[in-house]
């Protein structure tokens, strides 16, 4: 058992852009001089990075995707055009919700004047700082690789539907919110910020490498998921297996 589990950490073709993300932060915070704080907010883009990408993907599904399984598919609000809208209006709510709690705790990063509520003047400052606009560049890259890789040139957009696909980003947030607070809590905490971010990093590409594995290796999946499931009643464990399928790439 230990050893499948090792194994979602070694490097190969699968998860090559995964340890290039998590390289470059490194590289970012310990050679070029980036403040650890960078790590949070670039975090943060990252949900916002995912949230343009899959609003690319749900248009891919409908205009190039498998006609039969569209048709076979439930017929919903996430079946038509309309998740676009539905999606971008709901998932970047989110967004905009996480990210004025998360202002908060990066106050000592933005201008005395702006607060917290001042979310888009927020994100224009940061994004002109140098070592934020280097690491959103460097996620960005990372990001869209993996999705030409994973999605689009394996004609995975043909094998799914979009009330499938819908759901999928939203892990990120539940993700993000968790390492925001992880990662104000070290650096609160502990006084070598860049052990904290070295942290934070790590704990970042854990969770990216087994998330990747298991949506790769059925068995590996499986273990999860019964591990996720573990002393939970039977209708909870359910969910958990659905919304685990949901949170995964395929």
């Amino acid at each position: 058992m230990k050893s499948n589990l090792f194994s979602a950490l070694i490097p190969s073709s699968s998860n090559a852009f995964i340890w290039l993300n998590s390289i470059l932060m490194l590289v970012g915070i310990f050679v070029l001089g980036w403040k650890p704080e960078v790590v949070i907010v670039a975090y943060l883009l990252e949900t916002i990075i995912i949230g343009i990408i899959h609003v690319f993907k749900l248009l891919i599904v409908l205009l190039y995707g498998d006609k039969h399984l569209i048709d076979q598919s439930e017929k919903n609000i996430f079946s038509g055009f309309t998740v676009i809208p539905f999606f971008i209006i709901h998932y970047f709510f989110f967004i905009f919700v996480q990210s004025i709690f998360i202002f908060v705790m990066l106050a000592d990063m933005l201008p005395s004047n702006n607060g917290s509520f001042n979310v888009f003047g927020n994100y224009a400052y940061l994004l002109s700082q140098h070592d934020v606009f280097m690491a959103f560049l460097t996620l960005a890259f990372s990001n869209v690789a993996m999705t030409f890789k994973n999605f689009i040139l394996p004609g995975e957009f043909r094998k799914t539907t979009t009330s499938k696909l819908y759901f999928q980003p939203y892990v990120r947030i539940f993700i993000q919110q968790f390492v925001a607070i992880f990662a104000w809590f070290f650096m609160f905490f502990i006084s070598s910020a860049p052990a904290a971010a070295l942290m934070i990093i790590g704990f970042r590409l854990i969770v990216d490498l087994f998330l990747n594995k298991a949506s790769m290796n059925k068995d590996f999946k499986a273990m999860l998921v019964s591990r996720l499931k573990k002393n939970q009643k039977l209708e909870d464990a359910e969910q958990t297996e659905k919304s685990f399928d949901s949170f995964l790439e395929k």
